[in-house]
């Protein structure tokens, strides 16, 4: 602990003082097998010019989205932003707001909160929506932990197609609480539920982009006395009949589509909506409208007490924070491009995408991997070569393809998630086709 300033004198007196004979004592909970013993292999420090270059350095490996054309997907999009996005998050009153306990000096900062919960549960056809949570992954493994505490029941079932990264995030949240996960076919999910249900949770459109019908699982789910958990893509319920119209009972999903770059991954903000008899179970931060003692209208956190942030035994979560910064940019996305624009984004990302899909189903050996499925701007196809090589080899024509899904899926090492927004054109996606077909004949 050389970094600290004390002497050895020091420390044996603070040590001596709480009880213990040396530092290695404060450790004792954590298992034998997690302790360090090694020093770290670290390199020699460096002074802060020398750290920049060397930053500069690693950064020079990315490639930039305009160095590409990107046909990838898989959760992150790449969409057209208005310019006035990156304009107003960047003034003072937005970069520095503090966590609006004191609504007298937070007006400015509620009212985009809440504007953007009203504009979430517009889009998903729900009566609630949270401040946002850390993305979209976070939000569906919360909304499995919402329902096990609604319902007092502990096994959660999920849909295969359900995002890689979000049923890595419920197995990780899950045994904390006591649940079991199930995971199973869409098909299968109907025959997955039974009495001791606690959610069933899919995708619509789903992480091959599959545009399938829950109509069948909402009631299935209330059947049983389960919650249904609905992840959603946001651009795509630009032309979709949004979930809430199929009687769901939790909304989630990844906000980033909405006026937030790429941006290497992060940062993201998820979205949460539910039904008006949940929103006293729904995790994070609520913000609401009322009226001061003057009838002047103004905005307040509602439906917590700082007990949800400080006193986290007592609280409905432990998120207690959020993504306030990317949920204004949604905010100011959302109301630039207007209710039509929105519903003409999403309306050009379908005729691209489909237009995609055919020009690379006319090359030889390419077909669709779910070909009796609609599918919204994603799709899936199967490649005569594996798709990690094909990839590789049009990442170096300047193409980036799409996601490989043998990483997450290992029988289908031959299949390419592709993504096909706004923003691409269709010089784009023709020459995507040749260069396709020029690396799978080679």
């Amino acid at each position: 602990m050389s970094y600290i300033p004390h002497t050895e004198e020091d420390r044996r007196a603070m040590l001596e003082a709480i009880g213990v004979s040396s530092i290695e004592d404060l450790f004792v909970d954590i298992p034998e097998s997690l302790r360090l013993r090694e020093p770290l292999n670290l390199p020699e420090s460096l002074d802060p010019y020398s750290i920049l270059a060397r930053l500069k350095e690693i950064g020079r490996k990315n490639l930039a989205l305009d160095e590409v054309v990107s046909f990838l997907g898989a959760g992150i999009y790449q969409h057209a932003i208005p310019s006035a996005v990156a304009a107003l998050i960047g003034r003072g009153e937005f970069l520095t707001a503090y966590t609006p306990y004191q609504p007298e000096l937070s007006q400015g900062y509620l009212q985009t909160i809440y504007e953007f919960q009203s504009m979430i549960c517009e889009i998903t056809g729900m009566d609630v929506a949270n401040a946002s949570m850390y993305d979209g992954a976070t939000a569906a493994a919360e909304a499995t932990i919402m329902a096990s505490g609604v319902t007092n029941r502990t096994k959660i079932v999920a849909s295969k197609s359900l995002h890689p990264h979000y049923r890595q995030a419920i197995h990780t949240y899950a045994p904390a609480t006591g649940c079991e996960v199930v995971e199973a076919l869409w098909q299968d999910l109907p025959d997955a539920m039974d009495d001791e249900t606690a959610c069933v949770i899919w995708q619509y459109p789903d992480f091959f982009g599959r545009v399938l019908s829950p109509a069948a699982l909402v009631k299935r789910a209330k059947e049983v006395g389960a919650l249904s958990i609905c992840a959603t893509e946001p651009v795509a319920l630009g032309v979709l009949k949004p979930p809430g119209a199929f009687g769901v009972d939790v909304v989630v999903g990844e906000g980033q589509p909405l006026g937030v770059p790429m941006g290497y991954g992060g940062p993201l903000v998820g979205f949460f909506c539910v039904t008006r008899d949940l929103i006293r179970a729904i995790p994070g931060r609520i913000v609401g409208t009322t009226h001061d003692a003057e009838g002047r209208r103004g905005f307040v956190m509602t439906l917590r007490t700082r007990e949800q942030d400080i006193r986290r035994e007592k609280a409905t979560s432990n998120i207690c924070t959020n993504q306030a910064l990317m949920a204004l940019a949604a905010t100011i996305y959302l109301s630039l491009v207007g209710k039509n624009g929105f519903r003409s984004v999403a309306e050009a990302c379908v005729q691209k995408a489909h237009y995609c899909a055919e020009r690379l189903l006319q090359i030889p050996g390419v077909e669709r991997l779910f070909p009796d499925d609609p599918f919204a701007f994603e799709f899936a196809v199967r490649l005569p070569k594996d798709a990690d090589e094909v990839r590789d080899a049009l990442l170096e024509r300047g193409i980036l393809a799409g996601f490989p899904l043998g990483l997450h899926y290992p029988d289908r090492k031959d299949c390419l998630l592709v993504a096909v927004t706004e923003v691409r054109t269709r010089e784009e996606i023709d020459r995507f086709a040749a260069e396709m077909a020029e690396v799978l004949k080679g």
